[in-house]
């Protein structure tokens, strides 16, 4: 048996954040688009205002278990009422073909397990003179996933494992969240020596739908037993979960609460008046800072002093279990605690949004040419959190004030390298940071897409079609001298 939280965490991870986008955020003309990455894009941008339409973007990556030989377009597109899923050991001979085949990583390490799907609604930027950007805009989005789900629990090696083989469990959470948030954006400029200095920031207010979040606070002991049962000793820990959904004939998110966040960045432009507009473009942003409070919710703490049995059969009645967590929580709490209701400690709780430190470098080559280097690391948090994975990537792009050209390579998690491919032709932007994941037939591990329609055809000062204010490659002069200048009296 492996834990129904586990199973739970691993269905998160499969239900849905372009996790960074980087084609979309990377280049000069990102706008409103570049804020969630950098707040400070829209100094840099050279046209000086920006309106997002719509944006849609998702993202999903596991390293716990795939789907044999095929894509996001061949799934999508051959999904119906009459797709059957089946486990790679049930397979005997060939396989049906609105039939797909479930199987496991036998990986040794820590699994991870990641989602996110957002809409961007419209967004509007705007730089005010040379110095000043503002900006306000406005996202849905769902969030879910563990970067440490236990490799014990591995598929395959877990089956392997004989009755009453006694292992450890080390500690682990994950969680998954909903919501809805509206931003608004800030940023300055100062003048340097070599170039400019700057800072921005983003506030954003949310508002809290669906969430649900698991702890464990301590390495227990773990005792596989016959018929689906195993012995939990010493184990501690806690979950929650909202409850506006419960017992109701088809899910429908509900408000449940409110939270803060915050992005910030300093970025430095080196040699200004260089190709491009700037021969370096150095950065550094502290991204998802903030909280999310789930107020129509449950929250519990169990512990097993000193072990306790856990029936499998006793949670998989349910035909829906995410209509009856409460009743699936109940019986846990009667399992490991002999009380029904003494695990539950709390009618509310708090997850922490997924922070994380991003460095970036752009070089310009010359006009159309640019390179950009991007680390994201992901920072623990005191609450339990979404958690995102790490990428180092490398973006080299054609960019011109018309249309731009990307292609990310991305080393996701310091284990799976990814090639993507972005384009924009005027308005809309189209593209992926895994392409390789929507076409042919291959080991299905997750997918990564995402889209948005802008709209800026003139400049605010130059008139319709009036070359966008472009530093290079789109119209307007290049500002020179970027040195603090020296006046005489």
């Amino acid at each position: 048996m492996r834990p129904s939280i586990l199973l739970l965490l691993l269905l998160v991870g499969q239900v849905s954040f372009a996790q960074y986008q980087l084609g979309l955020r990377t280049e000069r003309y990102s706008g409103t688009s570049g804020l969630f990455l950098n707040p400070t894009s829209q100094l840099y941008n050279p046209l000086k205002w920006d309106l997002n339409l719509v944006g849609v973007g998702a993202f999903i990556s596991n390293n716990y278990t795939f789907l044999r030989q095929t894509s996001t377009t061949d799934f999508l597109f051959s999904l119906s009422d009459k797709t059957d899923l089946i486990k790679a050991e049930h397979v005997e001979g060939s396989v049906a073909q609105d039939t797909y085949v479930i199987d496991f990583n036998n990986a040794k390490r820590r699994h991870y397990a990641t989602t996110f799907g957002y809409v961007d609604g419209p967004a509007l930027s705007v730089r005010i003179a040379e110095n000043h950007a503002v900006g306000i805009f406005s996202r849905a989005a769902v969030l879910g996933g563990s970067q440490d789900i236990p490799a014990v629990f591995s598929y395959y090696p877990y089956n392997d494992r004989a009755f009453y083989d006694t292992f450890t469990v080390p500690k682990f959470q994950g969680a998954a969240m909903g919501w809805k948030e509206f931003g608004v954006n800030y940023a300055y400029k100062l003048p340097t020596y070599y170039g400019s200095l700057s800072f921005g920031i983003n506030v954003r207010r949310l508002t809290t739908y669906e969430g649900a979040f698991i702890t464990s606070d301590r390495p227990f002991r773990y005792t596989k037993l016959p018929d689906d049962v195993a012995t939990l000793e010493n184990a501690e820990g806690e979950f929650g979960f909202t409850t506006t959904h419960l017992h109701a004939n088809e899910f429908k998110p509900r408000k449940s609460g409110n939270g803060w966040a915050f992005d910030l960045a300093a970025t430095a432009l080196i040699d200004e008046d260089g190709y491009g507009g700037y021969r370096w473009r150095l950065s550094a942003a502290l991204l998802d800072i903030g909280w999310a409070r789930f107020t129509s919710a449950e929250k519990h703490h169990i512990g097993t002093d000193p072990s306790a049995n856990i029936d499998l059969h006793d949670y998989m009645k349910y035909s829906n279990q995410l209509m009856h967590l409460d009743d699936i929580a109940r019986q846990f709490s009667y399992e490991t605690m002999g009380d029904s209701l003494a695990s539950l400690i709390g009618n509310s709780f708090t997850l922490a949004l997924p922070a994380s430190l991003s460095l970036q470098a752009d070089y310009a080559l010359n006009n159309l040419v640019f390179v950009n280097a991007t680390l994201v690391q992901s920072i623990p948090t005191p609450l339990p959190s979404p958690q995102r994975g790490c990428i180092l990537a490398l973006t080299p792009r054609l960019e011109h004030r018309w249309f731009s050209l990307s292609a990310p390579m991305v080393l996701y998690n310091w284990s799976s390298l990814r090639m993507g491919l972005a384009a924009r032709l005027g308005y809309l932007v189209i593209g992926s940071d895994h392409v390789g994941s929507l076409f042919g037939q291959k080991d299905f591990y997750g997918t990564d897409f995402y889209v948005a329609l802008k709209f800026n055809p003139f400049d605010l000062n130059l008139g319709w079609f009036g070359g966008g204010g472009s530093t290079g490659s789109g119209g307007k002069k290049i500002r020179r001298g970027g040195k603090v200048k020296c006046y005489q009296f």
